[in-house]
């Protein structure tokens, strides 16, 4: 009997082993594969500027652009591992104190400044929160919903608020979500669909940014719903504890 109540554990344990070694290489993986996609395109354009120089001013000026993107594609993939990164060393600390929700929502969208973004509720209430966390949070909803979206289609924010909680709503008129997909675009480097991958201005989604949003959330006792309907768009509800 102890033999096999050993034997048990040693292959559980085992077997959480071969499952954290399986994971690190997908995570490598993906990395790598985010990394060299920027990294072909900037190595690319710079052999053609060393062949042909300044003499095509139309090409020249693709090329500076190209690369230009594809190191700000770099840029963000970098700073959201390394978010992960102090993340699952629990070394991301937050700073919790008694937040206006609606200024703060509204401060952000004013100096987001994108005039496809109209906010059409905004109830007074106040959280407990990071407020500099949020704001991170608010990026990563909002750019997924206006990446996802054609240009000339708005997304709406609505605040709300219930005797305990506070509704934040992003809606767009994007391509939408399956409905088998919509837990698991919070996970990293998650994609959908290989039509979710190709946004506006040719940046890439590397799956981070909602998985960013969730961990905050999570730490903020923020509850996530997604609804949405392919080819009609989104709705991601947040939840919100109000004091």
């Amino acid at each position: 009997m102890q033999l096999g109540i050993r034997w048990r554990k040693l292959v559980c344990r085992n077997h959480g082993r071969a499952s954290e070694i399986t994971y690190q290489q997908r995570f490598v993986n993906d990395v790598s594969h985010e990394l060299r996609t920027p990294l072909t395109i900037i190595r690319g354009y710079v052999d053609i500027l060393e062949r042909y120089g300044v003499e095509d001013p139309e090409l020249f000026k693709e090329a500076v652009t190209s690369i230009k993107t594809s190191a700000q594609n770099m840029q963000s993939l970098v700073e959201n591992l390394l978010f992960f990164a102090r993340a699952d060393q629990d070394n991301q600390p937050l700073i919790k104190v008694p937040v206006d929700l609606d200024e703060l929502l509204k401060n952000f969208v004013e100096a987001y400044g994108s005039p496809r973004v109209h906010v059409t509720k905004l109830a007074p209430c106040k959280i407990l929160a990071d407020a500099e966390f949020l704001k991170r949070m608010f990026t990563a909803f909002l750019e997924n919903a206006l990446q996802y979206s054609p240009p000339d289609k708005p997304v709406t924010i609505e605040l709300t608020t219930s005797d305990d909680a506070a509704t934040l709503k992003f809606i767009d008129r994007g391509i939408g979500i399956a409905k088998e997909d919509c837990e698991k675009i919070f996970d990293r480097f998650y994609r959908s669909d290989k039509a979710r991958t190709k946004l506006e201005n040719d940046k890439n989604s590397v799956g981070l940014g909602l998985s960013i949003a969730k961990w905050i959330a999570d730490r903020h006792d923020i509850k996530i719903s997604v609804d949405s309907t392919l080819g009609k768009g989104s709705i991601f509800a947040l939840k919100i504890p109000i004091i």
